[in-house]
């Protein structure tokens, strides 16, 4: 008999939902998988690599306390006692709860939250499809703590930009901003990226509360008080057009800056303001070559970007006048008292930015998570605007036939999920009564979880959690299923084009280990007892297939035959893209948010700041920044990165911890009116006087007692509801810390 091992190779993509969708060739013995390593198959070797997390993903697989069937909860909420039962018994008891409840509160007590822990467009689309076919609610998967830049995005251009993509030229760049941002340990493409432009010349800013590894790499480092991006660049703005160093091009060409506005009402001058019959959405610009007010866009005409101007008895200004009258407040001595920058380096960022073209700025979602992070983003654009640092490129991507394949029965509801709360405990906006979480570990991850746990939970009828292990939010559930990793399915993956673009195969290596099932196949089999049987009748490669024929020209040649053999980078695409704007136009004067005072981009204190009442009592900003070693909570059990990163500690800076008479690897209780947590304190130069930060994703478990998410608050921005959807202020928090 012969001893012989077997050995394979299959090419697959990392699902792990970082955006970087990495190439990984998975080696098995006697099919079991033994290591991963980096695909080397890319068109471009600047995209080939993988991180940490991607090579440690092969212990997911095999980990010890993998979920590996079905749980049905016999005890309380909480308590952790379960019975295993078959997937028939778990699938006919959800479907029949599910049918109940639609009938004593209607199909959208229903919701759906999947923003699963890994990516994949089949992942996600079966609970899409389920969502639309019984006209439930799909909870918005922006809405924990990415909304706000998002909402900024939507607010300047009509679209969704990814990680500030519009602030990314297409051209390397001679001056580059790294703005609250460590893609040294959240993303090795965009470092890599920024290396090359300092190997190019480039001279690379970071502006960051704190001296992180990017910052170290960098040619020059910013200490910035939290929440005080927005000033910044308001300041910076200012110094611009004190200096005249705006594009006036641009701003003319691109931008809302010529339109009018009204003093009467803040509204822009339409045609149908001066003539009854005139068109309502035709907006008005001065004619510095007639002296006259004419329709926006009309060949021939040389619109005015400044001046004040009275039409028909009407008195208006131009939206850039109105900028440039904002910006005059922020002067770099005012600002500098804001965010404790000194005045000439913000005049000396500003000038840089401004004449060093074409110039970047590498955002990162860290400042985004305050109160009035959407406005923050929006100053970040609008000075990118100014200096016509800009792309408008349309990106590259692939056009998938996702439409029709996501939401087969219709639109469905949407909720945005910080809104649940009032959802289920008073039926505002609409009542919820079930949630189904597929690798979403909501109580762990969403701010204030004494509220959630006391209020929201108790007020559910069923709660159904989809994932690999058993989670801080799967141990209050009704029943947990087991899923399948991305390693025992199919799916179809294409990765943000902030990072690069290609379409990509994820090949199943192995069959599913135990009873896991794939996130389709749990949806299907639900889908099958709702009596939408005919929408689940093929298999998943056929459904890929289906995803694949949407006849848009970015699909053509692509087949799954030819994805098997490897990735297909997108082509590029040679024309300006259409913003989605009322005007058109890039919008750093927005009408919809000129009821909450916030038509311009101004720059509003954080809602928990050090420099206000509550601070007396609570002195410390508290930021929860994101892991090298961790994506949110997944991997926080996986042996090989826990090494680097054993367990939850608060990083403080020492000129902090001495009158609190904290050492280093002290345990520390760190507490406000919302809740406590106790861990180790980790002292550091690293990080801003006033400042202290817990590196978010660690579960209730890993800490000593309580969590850092029992700091955190869940107030709503309007301002936010209105254009897109609120998020939570998670790094907005006031906290106070003492030794135990």
């Amino acid at each position: 008999m012969s001893s012989e091992v077997k050995t394979t190779k299959v090419r697959t993509v990392c699902a792990m939902r970082d955006g970087g969708m990495c190439g990984l060739m998975a080696h098995l013995e006697d099919g079991k998988i033994t290591k991963v390593a980096p695909a080397a198959d890319f068109p471009d070797s600047f995209d080939t690599g993988c991180c940490a997390i991607g090579l440690a993903t092969p212990q997911l697989v095999y980990h010890p306390d993998r979920l590996q069937y079905p749980l049905k909860r016999i005890g309380e909420r909480g308590e952790g006692k379960w019975e295993r039962v078959s997937w028939e018994e778990a699938m006919d008891g959800i479907a029949e709860k599910f049918q109940d409840l639609i009938r004593r509160y209607g199909p959208t007590s229903i919701a759906w939250d999947a923003h699963i822990s890994a990516a994949g467009n089949l992942k996600w689309a079966g609970y899409t499809r389920l969502a639309s076919l019984t006209h439930g609610t799909y909870l918005e998967v922006l809405g924990i703590d990415d909304s706000a830049g998002p909402t900024a995005d939507v607010a300047t251009f009509g679209n969704i930009g990814c990680g500030g993509q519009y602030l990314v030229p297409d051209k390397d760049p001679k001056y580059c901003i790294v703005w609250d941002n460590n893609p040294a340990s959240t993303s090795f493409r965009v470092l890599r990226a920024i290396m090359k432009y300092k190997k190019d010349s480039c001279k690379v800013v970071c502006i960051d509360p704190r001296f992180t590894n990017t910052a170290s790499r960098c040619d020059e480092y910013i200490p910035i008080r939290p929440g005080t991006d927005g000033a910044l660049a308001l300041a910076m703005i200012h110094v611009i057009l004190e200096q005249g160093l705006q594009d006036k091009q641009f701003l003319v060409e691109h931008t809302v800056g010529p339109l009018l506005v009204r003093d009467d009402n803040g509204l822009f001058l339409r045609e149908s303001d001066l003539n009854k019959n005139g068109n309502p959405q035709q907006f008005m610009v001065f004619d510095e070559g007639t002296g006259q007010v004419q329709p926006s866009g009309i060949t021939g005409v040389i619109p005015a970007l400044d001046g004040a101007y009275s039409v028909a008895g009407i008195a208006c200004k131009t939206a850039f006048e109105l900028l440039a009258d904002m910006t005059k407040e922020y002067t770099p001595e005012k600002v500098s008292e804001i965010t404790d920058i000194p005045t000439d380096t913000i005049r000396r960022l500003a000038v840089a930015y401004a004449t060093q073209k074409p110039a970047v700025i590498r955002l990162g979602m860290g400042m985004q998570r305050t109160f009035y992070g959407d406005l923050s983003w929006r100053a970040i654009h609008t000075l990118g605007t100014v200096t016509g640092n800009i792309n408008l490129n349309e990106p590259s991507t692939f056009v998938l036939n996702l439409p029709a394949f996501l939401m087969p029965g219709g639109d469905c509801n949407h909720l945005p999920i910080m809104m649940l709360h009032d959802a289920v405990t008073k039926g505002e906006p609409l009542p919820i009564k079930a949630i189904w979480f597929a690798g979403q570990n909501f109580l762990n991850q969403m701010p204030n979880m004494n509220k959630i746990k006391n209020e929201l939970l108790p007020n559910l009828e069923l709660i159904v959690v989809a994932d690999f292990f058993m989670t801080t939010t799967a141990k209050y559930a009704d029943y947990v299923l087991p899923v399948a990793t991305f390693y025992e399915c199919v799916d179809l993956l294409d990765s943000y084009p902030i990072y690069n673009v290609y379409l990509q195969l994820q090949q199943k290596v192995i069959e599913p280990l135990y009873e896991s099932k794939s996130d389709f196949q749990i949806a299907a089999e639900l889908g099958r007892r709702m009596g939408f049987a005919e929408y689940f009748d093929k298999t998943e490669e056929q459904y890929l297939e289906e995803l694949l024929a949407s006849d848009h020209p970015s699909m053509e040649g692509i087949t799954l035959e030819r994805l098997k053999e490897g990735p297909v980078k997108a082509k590029t695409v040679e024309k300006l893209q259409e913003l989605k704007t009322q005007t058109g136009k890039i919008e750093f004067y927005v009408e919809r948010l000129i009821p909450f005072g916030q038509a311009l981009p101004i720059y509003m204190e954080p809602i928990e700041s050090a420099r206000s009442e509550k601070a007396k009592t609570y002195p410390l900003c508290l930021i929860s920044t994101h892991p090298k070693y961790r994506i949110n909570s997944s991997m926080t059990n996986i042996d090989v990165l826990v090494k680097h990163d054993p367990e939850p500690v608060i990083h403080i800076n020492p000129v902090d911890a001495a009158p609190r008479n904290i050492l280093d690897g002290n345990v520390v209780r760190v507490f406000n009116d919302r809740g406590q947590v106790k861990l180790k304190a980790k002292l550091s130069p690293d990080i801003k006087q006033g400042v202290v930060d817990i590196p978010q994703g660690w579960c209730p478990e890993h800490y000593l007692e309580g969590h850092h998410n029992q700091l955190t608050h869940d107030r709503i921005n309007p301002a936010q509801s209105a254009i897109f959807e609120p998020n939570a202020a998670l790094n907005d928090v006031l906290v106070e810390v003492e030794r135990v």
